[in-house]
Parts: C-alpha cells; structure tokens; sequence
C-alpha cells in the first residue's frame, strides 16, 4: 500500500477508540517547550517498510505493547511541520502496558469534547488531531 503520489508516508498514527474514548500519548521530549503536547501512538515508519499498516502494528506493538485491529484509514493529515500523516481508526485487542518508558511519558482516554477542548487549548501536537476526530466521527459513528 503506497500513498497517493506513489511514496510511503512520513509517518503513521493510531486513532485508538475504546468505550468512546480516544486514547493520546504524551511523549517524553527533549525540549521542553513540547512537555504539554498530546498527540495519538505512532510513529514513522522504518526504512525497509512499505505498508504503512505493517508500521502500524509494529508501533503500537513497540510503544504500548498492544495488538490492534485496523478499523480503516481515516485519512492523511499535514502537520503544522506540512508532514504527511496516514491516521488509522484502530480497536485495541489487547490490554495496554507496558509502556515504552524512554518514549512515552503518560496516556490519556478523551471524549471528543475533551479532545476540542484540548485542541483549543493549543495541547495537541501535530495540530490535526481535532481534523482527524472529526473525520473519524464521520465515517464510523459512535452509537
């Protein structure tokens, strides 16, 4: 699976969906300007990979030890950086834990509501997290 213009893309997120709730990662940086910053478990993908899928699976594996089911690709979504991001909807199969301690500092399951607030609050990191909820919602609407 290639993007749109042939290449891969720069990197993959989960947008992991329990009890309608949306679970963000708060990564451990090194500047710490981005100390508040949430965003969805991801990450890029390795040099020899080509199925942003496959990425996927292995990410979440290696973050937050957890087995997923890809529901479908949401979309991609540009970074405030103009990075291509392939964002998934995921279901997660397994219990979370334990975390990738170096990378991820703490978690957090938001409400969509939460997720906007948090997003007016300039605490998501890439700035298409609220975008990519909203799309999300459209194409697999919560009960």
């Amino acid at each position: 699976m290639t993007h749109s213009n042939g290449s891969k893309p720069y990197a993959v997120r989960a947008l992991i969906v329990k009890d309608e709730k949306i679970l963000f990662i708060h990564h451990n940086f090194r500047d710490p300007a981005m100390n508040d910053q949430w965003t969805f478990p991801g990450g890029r993908l390795d040099p020899h990979e080509t199925d942003p899928r496959v990425a996927l699976h292995r990410e979440m594996r290696e973050e937050l030890s957890l087995e997923i089911e890809i529901v479908g690709k949401v979309g991609v979504f540009l970074s405030r950086a103009n990075r291509d991001y392939t964002i998934f909807g995921v279901r997660p199969l397994s219990a979370i834990g334990p975390l990738q301690t170096e990378e991820i500092r703490d978690l957090a399951w938001l409400t969509p509501a939460e997720v906007f607030e948090w997003h007016a609050r300039e605490k998501l990191q890439f700035g298409f997290e609220m975008d990519a909820v909203s799309a999300y919602l459209k194409q697999y609407p919560w009960p």
